[in-house]
Order: C-alpha cells, then sequence, then structure tokens
C-alpha cells in the first residue's frame, strides 16, 4: 500500500480549498465567480498535467431550483379555485356552476405543472422545463495525464467546482426542514387528488360538501408549508468548502502526488490514462457532467473509461461508497465501487456501501449512460443532514486535512489496481 504521509500534500489540498473561498467566495453556477473557480484549477492542472484545458457549454441553470417558487405559486393558485369552486356549489358566490368545474379542472392543470416541475427538473434531473429560464455559460476543466507505456485503460477522477444556493429550509429550520419538505411533497399530492375527485363527482353530479369543505380546510391549513416551500433556497450561494470544493482539491492532489513519483514505477501508471476533470454546474442539476458524457461519450466507451467521483469530503475515516443513486435512478458498476470498498476497508477507513436516497452526483450523469462509475463521499444522509450541508456554514473548518489524504490514498490504490490488469 502506498503511504501518503507527507503532511505538505495535504496542506496543498487544504490550502487551496482556503485560498479558493478566501480569493473568489461562494460559486453559483454560470456565473463570473464559477469562471474565475475554473481557471484557478486550470493553472493548477497544468502544474502536473500533460496537457489541461477548459470546454465551455451552454445550460440554463436557474430551471433546476428556479421554478421551485413558480410551482408553488401554482399550487397556491389551485386552492384558491377550489374555493371558489366551492363557495359557487353552495350559492355564496352566484355564477353558472359550470364555472365550478372549469375552476377544478384549471386547477387540476395547474397542480399536474407543478407535479410535473417538481418530478422531472428537481427529483429526475431532466431539462424538461429550461426553455423558461435564461442561458447561461459554463466550463468544465479537464486534465490529462498520460501513462509512460501503450495506453491500455482509461479513468476519469472528477469533482465539481460550482457552489449551491443556501437552502433556507435547512440554515433556519434544521432537520424540522426535511419533515417540512416531505410533508409538503405528500400535501400536494392529497391537493391533486381531491381536485381529481372532486371534477369526477361533478361529471357524475354526485355532490359531497361535508366531505369537500373538510378538505378545504386542509388546504388552508397547508398553506403555511406553501410559504416554506417559496422561501426554500435563496439565491445567495454558500462558500461550498465540504460541497465541493473538497472533492476538487483531491482530485488536484492525486495530480500532484503523481507528478512528485513521477519516476517511481510502483506508483506512476504504466499503462493507465487519467483525465482529473472539475466539473461546473453539479449545483444546477448536474449539467456540467451531462454536457460532458453528450460531448464524449463516443470517446469514453472506445477508451472504456472508468470513472471515480468525488463529491463532499469532510472526516477522516468517514467513507460513504454510493452504489446507487435512488432519486435519479442511477445505479453505480459493482465492478468498480466493490473494489474501492475493499481498499478502503484495508485502509482502515471505515468505509460503508450506502445508496443515496435523494439528490445526486455527477457520477449518475455517467452511470445513466452506461459508463462504468462510482460516486465517493463522506456524506451518510440517511443519518441526517450536518449543519454546514447547502448552507452558509460550509466553510473550510469542516473538511480534515487527513480525510484529503485518506481519499488521495484510496483512489491512487485503486488507480495501481487498474493498471496492473
Amino acid at each position: 500500500m502506498v503511504q501518503i504521509t507527507d503532511e505538505s500534500l495535504n496542506n496543498y489540498m487544504y490550502e487551496f480549498i482556503v485560498k479558493v473561498c478566501d480569493d473568489i467566495g461562494p460559486r453559483e453556477s454560470g456565473t463570473e465567480q464559477e469562471i474565475l473557480a475554473g481557471n484557478m484549477i486550470e493553472e493548477e492542472m497544468k502544474k502536473f498535467c500533460d496537457e489541461a484545458h477548459q470546454e465551455e457549454y451552454i445550460s440554463s441553470p436557474h430551471a433546476f431550483l428556479g421554478g421551485i417558487r413558480y410551482g408553488v405559486l401554482l399550487v397556491f393558485i389551485s386552492i384558491i379555485l377550489y374555493w371558489l369552486s366551492l363557495l359557487i356549489d353552495i350559492n355564496i358566490i352566484q355564477i353558472n356552476s359550470v364555472y365550478s368545474f372549469i375552476f377544478m379542472i384549471i386547477a387540476a392543470i395547474l397542480i399536474v405543472i407543478s407535479v410535473s416541475y417538481f418530478i422531472l427538473e428537481v427529483m429526475k434531473y431532466h431539462e424538461t422545463y429550461d426553455f423558461l429560464f435564461p442561458k447561461r455559460k459554463s466550463n468544465n476543466v479537464i486534465g490529462t495525464i498520460n501513462p509512460t507505456d501503450e495506453v491500455k485503460n482509461t479513468i476519469i477522477f472528477s469533482a465539481h467546482h460550482d457552489s449551491a444556493f443556501e437552502f433556507n429550509t435547512f440554515y433556519y429550520l434544521k432537520k424540522f426542514g426535511v419533515i417540512i419538505i416531505n410533508v409538503g411533497y405528500i400535501g400536494v399530492g392529497i391537493i391533486l387528488l381531491i381536485i381529481v375527485l372532486k371534477i369526477i363527482l361533478q361529471l357524475l353530479s354526485l355532490e359531497f360538501f361535508v366531505l369537500f369543505f373538510s378538505f378545504g380546510f386542509f388546504f388552508i391549513a397547508f398553506i403555511p408549508i406553501i410559504i416554506v416551500y417559496i422561501l426554500f433556497h435563496s439565491y445567495n450561494p454558500v462558500l461550498g468548502a465540504f460541497d465541493n470544493l473538497s472533492g476538487v482539491s483531491i482530485v488536484l492532489g492525486i495530480g500532484k502526488f503523481l507528478s512528485e513519483n513521477k519516476n517511481n514505477p510502483e506508483i506512476f501508471p504504466k499503462h493507465t490514462k487519467i483525465y482529473l476533470i472539475s466539473f461546473a454546474g453539479e449545483e444546477a442539476g448536474l449539467r456540467g457532467a451531462k454536457r460532458f458524457v453528450s460531448a464524449h461519450y463516443n470517446q469514453l466507451k472506445e477508451e472504456g473509461t472508468i470513472v471515480v467521483n468525488m463529491d463532499g469530503i469532510g472526516k477522516k475515516d468517514a467513507v460513504f461508497i454510493l452504489d446507487k443513486e435512488s432519486g435519479i435512478g442511477a445505479k453505480h458498476d459493482s465492478k468498480i465501487y466493490e473494489p474501492l470498498f475493499d481498499i478502503a476497508k484495508t485502509l482502515n477507513a471505515n468505509p460503508r456501501l450506502s445508496p443515496l436516497p435523494f439528490g445526486a452526483t455527477d457520477g449518475a450523469a455517467f452511470s445513466k449512460k452506461g459508463i462504468p462509475t462510482a460516486s465517493i463521499g463522506g456524506l451518510d444522509l440517511k443519518e441526517g443532514l450536518p449543519p454546514y450541508y447547502h448552507t452558509r456554514l460550509d466553510t473550510p473548518e469542516n473538511v480534515e486535512k487527513e480525510a484529503l489524504g485518506q481519499f488521495v490514498e484510496i483512489c491512487i490504490e485503486y488507480l495501481k489496481e487498474i493498471d496492473s490488469q
């Protein structure tokens, strides 16, 4: 096993995180700050890669979360239409009863639009509603390290350098915010079911005033949840030291370590080409990774490329290796994550195989296209969110230097194993 005991490498990675936070700060997707971070990463890659460059792409980053408040507004309008329909039914509003039916149809359409946005854009990371949002430019940063002999394998070590908008619900409401989010999903589902039921019964000329008025008051009680959703996130990005400058620093640390051991045949690869990639736009729905896969798909398949993606590293001996990302429907390759898991066990890193219950990493963009991939990190979402997840508390102090070195060691050992095959 390679023992990375040189404290200078750990310091290099940690100091890179601090430098980006101090000199550039938060890095919203598709902004100048994201570009500046990419430039800094490229300059670092040029120090130890055979070649480094940036690839521009176009996306609509605000489409990923920016439609939440509009979707919630549609739900609120639907509740108003529901009550107007009820008041028409009991003749408090004395207009033609057909308007009661029309209001319910409109309410159902608005709810379906809202639900489809949440499912397609926010949960499944499709770009269905992107045409409604402005387009911006971003850059992925790619460095290449060539082996000493003939190329027989290709591996990507990746992370992302943009940072997330602050999630107000997580910062102010802590764990209660997660409960509210789940209640919100259930509540909107109930509203849609009741509206559809009312439409069906109206078509059958059946009246259940008490039942529907009872649900009407339930909908009013649901309004505070709606308000929370409207304020779900701010438009102030966080520093993102943990998520995910930590991953970027490890990608750079791998390159630096290999450069310093270029003349060591036991470490430097003989037959494995290495791509070090820092993606933009991960917090905007994996936009950068998806664009990269789309642009290079044939090359990735022809070269038999495998991917190790890193996201959110903070504590030593807290290694989570994702076998799947359930929310987006991505299953990672056991031929990748099982060897990583075994290596981490050998290094006494306390690894755990775990699914990602919600959200997604850049690794999912590869796995969904059939590129063998694993994502590794230091965040166990099943145990609850730490207070710095997507909040202003995501500062360098949450990242341990030893954790960065530990992940570099896991990746180097895996690289050695791949190169020997």
